[in-house]
């Protein structure tokens, strides 16, 4: 079996104790004593946990970006990578609310106010893939259609206690944006 490097016991510790205690609550010497590693050993990955949960957003998302990239790039209708994109997205959050029912949104919080560039630079990435999958059959319309697809997949985020309806929710309602997008504007009344 693989070592796991210091830095990741110190990540995966960290996340684990934000997840059981929440942002607020979770201290450095949590994360000590979760990572089973030196004061100092933590302290060299991170020293403090704001910086903590900077590093742990950046890592979630880092992974999520690679997959959601991807899943684009396999292939498939501009339908089926925009709804793989976008499960990508959701799934981040989902797994959130599995691993923290109580401090999901506190942490989603946490994460958009001590990391918010890379919150942007994710979502905007997403924006983009989005836009690249509609462009061809969309034209214009497909940066619109992308953050009209992002935003409500941001609001499907509010409430994860039931995945698998959300998860239908959002196949259902992309479904319908993506084919709107793509039949092109409705006609204004004369």
């Amino acid at each position: 079996m693989p070592k796991v490097p210091s830095s990741q016991l110190v990540l995966d510790a960290a996340y684990r104790c934000f997840c059981r205690h929440g942002y607020r609550r979770t201290t450095v010497s949590d994360i000590v004593e979760e990572a089973q590693l030196s004061r100092p050993t933590v302290y060299k990955y991170v020293g403090s946990k704001e910086e903590a949960i900077v590093k742990v957003v950046h890592s979630l998302l880092e992974q999520a970006g690679a997959a959601a990239r991807a899943a684009v790039e396999s292939g498939g209708t501009p339908e089926e990578k925009v709804l793989a994109v976008l499960t990508v997205k959701l799934e981040v959050a989902i797994r959130l609310w599995q691993d923290s029912p109580a401090h999901a949104q506190e942490l989603l919080s946490a994460a958009t106010a001590q990391a918010p560039g890379l919150v942007t630079d994710y979502t905007d990435h997403l924006a983009e893939l989005l836009t690249a999958a509609l462009t061809r059959e969309a034209g214009d319309g497909a940066r619109q259609a992308a953050a009209v697809l992002l935003t409500f997949t941001r609001g499907l985020e509010e409430d994860l206690r039931d995945a698998d309806a959300v998860r239908a929710e959002l196949a259902a309602g992309a479904r319908m944006i993506i084919r709107g997008a793509l039949t092109g504007p409705a006609p204004t009344p004369a």
